[in-house]
């Protein structure tokens, strides 16, 4: 879901949140997790008990006080160093990771329809100041009065809307006319959309190099080598192409027009 085309930042952040919460309630659940995956074993035919291993006693010094509290039981082992430690390991690197993109979906929290829809005037122009401020060179300060404005002509119209990229289409494309008169709010909008969230699509097309440009077709150009990789990227829309049509097109473009 993180890969899907018509992802936003605020759909990434919030299903990232879900999984840490997820992950962090699955951590908490050893018994039942434990009883599933016996239960599957048995279904396998494969060995359902923990592997028990003889306990090591360490050489005791006269000066020591406590025995050894290594853990012997074969249960508590693999809960502590395997299943607690791999589930912290992905929780502390789905919150590290992804830093960046909390900040900038809170940075961009005053165009969220949810809170043009709560906030109030005055919590709503701090949100756009504060947007404003960050991208100057893309907004100019008359930002937060065009963003109130906005709220107050299409409050019904937003309310409707469940993501940014639905509200931009309700202002660009179904009231193309007023686009003008809140541009700040139409560039607001268009760099939150123009931000990507993955890099899936980039690594897709390198994937794609390495299956096209083969040893045998070492010596491709670079614009046969870009319309392949692009018939390869969209291969789904390829299919769909008229092949006569276009033979015929490449025919009539390429035609030598010769007077005999």
């Amino acid at each position: 879901m993180l890969q899907a085309k018509d992802v936003d930042i605020h759909k990434a952040v919030a299903l990232l949140q879900n999984t840490i919460q997820a992950l962090s309630a699955y951590r908490d659940d050893f018994d039942q997790v434990k009883r599933t995956a016996q239960n599957l074993a048995e279904r396998w035919g494969a060995q359902s008990e923990f592997t028990e291993i003889r306990k090591r006693r360490m050489k005791r010094h006269f000066d020591e006080l406590s025995q050894d509290e290594r853990l012997s039981d074969g249960e508590s082992r693999f809960r502590i160093n395997v299943f607690n430690a791999s589930l912290d390991i992905i929780n502390s690197q789905l919150s590290q990771r992804f830093t960046s993109m909390r900040e900038t979906n809170e940075l961009f929290q005053a165009i969220h329809p949810g809170t043009l829809n709560r906030a109030q005037d005055n919590a709503l122009h701090q949100h756009a100041q504060r947007l404003a401020d960050h991208y100057s060179r893309d907004l100019s300060p008359s930002f937060p009065v065009q963003l109130l404005a906005f709220r107050a002509c299409f409050k019904t119209e937003i309310a409707k809307e469940p993501s940014v990229k639905d509200m931009t289409k309700m202002l660009i494309v179904d009231h193309s006319s007023m686009a003008a008169t809140f541009s700040e709010v139409c560039t607001a909008l268009l760099l939150y959309l123009t931000i990507p969230v993955t890099v899936a699509t980039a690594e897709r097309s390198f994937s794609k190099l390495k299956l096209i440009k083969t040893y045998l077709r070492s010596s491709m150009g670079q614009e046969r080598l870009s319309g392949l990789a692009t018939l390869s990227i969209e291969n789904s829309r390829a299919r769909k192409l008229d092949l006569s049509s276009v033979v015929d097109d490449f025919a009539e473009r390429k035609a030598r027009k010769i007077n005999f």
